[in-house]
């Protein structure tokens, strides 16, 4: 049943409705270079240069980037609708660099990507695959953003049995963690003396409050366009966590409005989504390019 499940759940991705031979195809050549533990390295998108390389193992992370490539969500497949050269990108919760490699490409040498994720697995790969492109204006950094600077512990979520899972938000399923250190957005920014951010994407698993806690300044300032997670997060309690609503009010009283990717359009919403979703917010004075989707 569960080999059922996957299926069923495979033949419904765009990606396998958009190039189902060719996903079939990935499936059959992974499951045989897992077998003799031969590390995966494919192009991200079609058109693009972007290569990567994800671990010998059919854990989530593996499995769909190498499957999906960025159709791995509709925010990374449209991410050039976004992005544009020269623009600033901080990908916050970058794991093994699906965005971030897509952005610095999108962004070319006259931008800059800064590639932010705390969890010592993640970040070994995401720094490889960096590597792997000589993306010399992308960034890959081993910190974790949130409302104050110093140290907290990464807990380890045993989601899908992969570092993807990983939050500073402790939950009924937390097992062992790590230590990382912690910085805010504001203060990065400043470090780095950035004249500009463009575009911010948060998937740090419930913790998206704090982040945009350490990010008012910078928010204020550039008015960066933010795509956020609206996640099924289970806190200590065993309630499901409130972040999404609260990273949604946090960013509506700044001026922000809110959409979501159907297709190809971007659709305005009006409240925080209950299902597992992302949330691009751009802010109200920078709302032209959607408009005409409205």
């Amino acid at each position: 049943m569960t080999l059922i499940r996957r299926l069923r759940k495979l033949a419904a991705q765009p990606a396998f409705k958009a190039e189902p031979v060719s996903v079939l195809s990935r499936a059959a050549w992974l499951t045989a270079a897992s077998s003799v533990g031969r590390n995966p390295t494919f192009h991200l998108t079609r058109d693009g240069r972007e290569r990567m390389r994800a671990p010998a193992d059919l854990r989530y992370t593996t499995i769909t980037a190498f499957l999906l490539r960025d159709w791995v969500e509709p925010e990374l497949r449209q991410l050039q609708r976004l992005l544009s050269p020269g623009d600033v990108f901080i990908d916050v919760g970058a794991n093994v660099g699906l965005y971030a490699l897509k952005a610095a490409r999108l962004v070319g040498s006259s931008g800059r990507v800064l590639a932010l994720e705390p969890g010592a697995e993640a970040y070994g790969h995401l720094q490889s695959n960096l590597a792997l492109n000589a993306f010399a204006w992308a960034e890959p950094m081993k910190v974790a953003a949130s409302d104050k600077a110093g140290e907290a512990v990464l807990h380890h979520i045993p989601l899908g049995n992969d570092p993807q899972a990983f939050s500073l938000i402790a939950n009924a399923r937390a097992e062992e963690g790590e230590t990382v250190e912690t910085l805010t957005l504001d203060s990065l920014i400043e470090r780095r003396s950035l004249k500009r951010v463009d575009l911010i994407k948060i998937d740090v698993e419930g913790a998206e409050p704090l982040v945009i806690a350490g990010a008012r300044r910078m928010l204020a300032k550039f008015r960066p366009a933010v795509i956020f997670e609206c996640n099924a997060h289970i806190n200590a309690g065993g309630d499901t966590d409130a972040s999404a609503t609260e990273t949604w009010d946090m960013l509506a009283e700044v001026g922000y409005r809110f959409h979501r990717l159907v297709g190809d359009a971007f659709v305005p919403i009006q409240s925080a989504p209950t299902e597992f979703c992302n949330v691009i917010a751009v802010h109200a004075d920078r709302s032209a390019p959607f408009a005409s989707e409205a």
